[in-house]
């Protein structure tokens, strides 16, 4: 078929129906007619248990590679002995346990996340702003510690 003649189709479309339908490449129509049928901040689009599902096994999975480092890293403190006369051992010490406390702060966030995303895929019966509550309840109480020596963007 020649360009011509797909123009020319094109153009019969537009005037057989008054140019009132219009295709979008997206599926979502360019005025929102169609936005209860799905998310009021995705503008209709949809979702499927299967995606909040598989996010949920990702968050998931960052777990055992979690755990494995707590395991290593309690591993690496054995044999340590004790602190007390011995600056280097005492600062190793606290950098330990520093990090311990980290990586299980952030292995109960992944735990956290996961059953959002779990519970979410499950039901989808959660409201965006149900959703977005979770996760901002999460942000709030697994917040991170300022980087050391402040916050370089305000310098």
């Amino acid at each position: 078929m020649a360009w011509d003649e797909w123009e020319q189709l094109k153009a019969d479309a537009v005037a057989r129906d008054g140019g009132a339908t219009r295709m979008q490449i997206n599926g979502v129509p360019p005025d929102g007619a169609n936005a209860s049928a799905g998310s009021e901040v995705t503008g209709g689009l949809k979702t499927t248990k299967a995606a909040w599902m598989k996010a949920g096994v990702g968050v998931g999975d960052q777990r055992e590679g979690l755990g494995k480092a707590l395991t290593a890293l309690s591993e690496g403190q054995k044999g340590l002995g004790l602190t007390e006369g011995c600056l280097t051992a005492a600062a190793q010490d606290k950098v330990y346990a520093s990090w311990a406390r980290y990586v299980r702060d952030l292995n109960e966030k992944c735990g956290s996340l996961q059953g959002i995303l779990d519970q979410t895929g499950h039901d989808l019966l959660r409201t965006d702003k149900t959703v977005t509550g979770a996760l901002e309840q999460v942000q709030i109480k697994y917040q991170d510690t300022p980087a050391v020596g402040g916050d370089a963007r305000n310098r």
